[in-house]
């Protein structure tokens, strides 16, 4: 029994999503943070160290979307990640949010808008990062403390 191509979108979006939501987890979710950082890192790591199958990848999904439904911020972030198919950007990197942000202000004539953030992911494949402006230093992985790189 093979995977959909909605079925694979899916799981790419839920791991997605549950890399990119690490940074944000402090102002999400507040003191369950640091434990819902270990289950998450946990799961992306052990996926990434020993999927091989779609099967493998689908069963990592289920898991890492039960814990990011776990809780109300969690899981609009992952709704809004999956909403944002094919690219899974944060919210506060997808145009609708950036424009709220400005406070629905006009941008001047000939200004292209806001410009898209930096990716940067782990080379081990269990965090991802948007570098919010360009003077910001790019940080290490938090799990395995080794340079992002840019993806």
């Amino acid at each position: 029994m093979g995977t959909d191509d909605g079925e694979v979108n899916e799981i790419k979006g839920v791991l997605e999503a549950a890399r990119a939501i690490r940074p944000y987890l402090d102002e999400l979710v507040g003191p369950a943070a640091p434990d819902l950082d270990r289950s998450l890192a946990n799961q992306l790591t052990a996926v990434t160290a020993t999927a091989i199958t779609p099967t493998d990848h689908a069963a990592a999904a289920r898991q890492l979307r039960a814990l990011l439904d776990g809780n109300e911020t969690t899981a609009w972030f992952l709704r809004t990640v999956l909403e944002d198919a094919p690219r899974y950007r944060p919210p506060y990197h997808q145009p609708r949010y950036l424009y709220r942000q400005t406070g629905g202000a006009l941008v001047l004539p000939g200004d292209p808008g806001p410009v898209e953030a930096g990716r940067y992911v782990c080379p081990r494949g269990d965090y991802t990062w948007y570098r919010p402006e360009v003077g910001v230093a790019i940080p290490d992985c938090p799990t395995h403390q080794v340079r992002l790189v840019r993806g």
